[in-house]
């Protein structure tokens, strides 16, 4: 096995989607570490997923959403709990912003993972940090288009405006979004390795580390699991 393929279906407002992007990011970095003297490279694809479809594109108050949501109280203790996380991983949480319709972003990043892996994560993660972190919307369209600029995913941000008004990509998100629930996704992040070995959450560096080790023993010996097992020994957090 010279790349492990890893898919990790997300959702750009989920604030465990950016933690559990995030640890899986740093713990294939902490396995490199660990074994260096290993060829194992990794590809991870991010695959679109909508906590809710009823969103529209015009932008609401993201803490009044969430009052609604999840009522006064736990909404609060939210946005407690989430600062800590966040600081951990060196990012500064703000939901002073608003909260808007995802699938514009996901026609962006699955437009960019067309054009390759490599360009696909690091625009998903400025849209993720975007959101939780600066108080942009996954709706906002001038902004969409300048990361995709940012990022060579389009020549300039016109041609990239240009693209955002139109449809290309949309049966293909569309089509995932059907595919996750067939799958039986009902929270988000959710991982899959090699296209059969599952695991749920935002777990922690090392226990995703744990897992890169132990689907990398599976496979170096040919193993025939079948496709969908939950080889993870915990479930990480995740927004459903």
């Amino acid at each position: 096995m010279a790349v492990m393929k890893i898919d990790i279906t997300s959702d750009v407002i989920c604030p465990f989607c950016l933690i559990g992007v995030k640890q899986m990011m740093n713990a294939i970095q902490k396995y490199k570490t660990l074994h260096s003297s290993s060829s194992l490279d990794f590809q991870i694809r991010l695959l679109p997923y909508q906590l809710n479809a009823g969103l529209s594109e015009q932008p609401q108050t993201r803490l009044d959403y969430y009052k609604r949501k999840f009522g006064e109280d736990r909404a609060e203790q939210i946005v407690e709990s989430m600062g800590g996380r966040f600081a951990e991983l060196g990012y500064k949480a703000d939901f002073s912003g608003e909260i808007s319709q995802t699938h514009l972003a996901h026609r962006l990043q699955t437009y960019a993972l067309l054009q390759g892996p490599a360009k696909q994560l690091p625009l998903a993660m400025d849209i993720f940090e975007g959101f939780h972190c600066n108080r942009k919307h996954p709706s906002d369209r001038p902004w969409l288009a300048s990361l995709a600029a940012k990022h060579g995913i389009f020549a300039s941000e016109e041609v990239a405006l240009k693209w955002l008004d139109g449809e290309e990509c949309d049966l293909e998100v569309k089509k995932a979004y059907a595919m996750a629930q067939k799958l039986g996704v009902t929270g988000v992040p959710f991982f899959v390795f090699q296209d059969k070995y599952a695991a749920s959450g935002a777990m922690g560096e090392d226990e995703f580390v744990k897992l890169l080790e132990e689907i990398e023993k599976r496979e170096s010996l040919n193993s025939k699991d079948a496709k969908g097992e939950n080889v993870a020994p915990v479930i990480g957090d995740m927004c459903k």
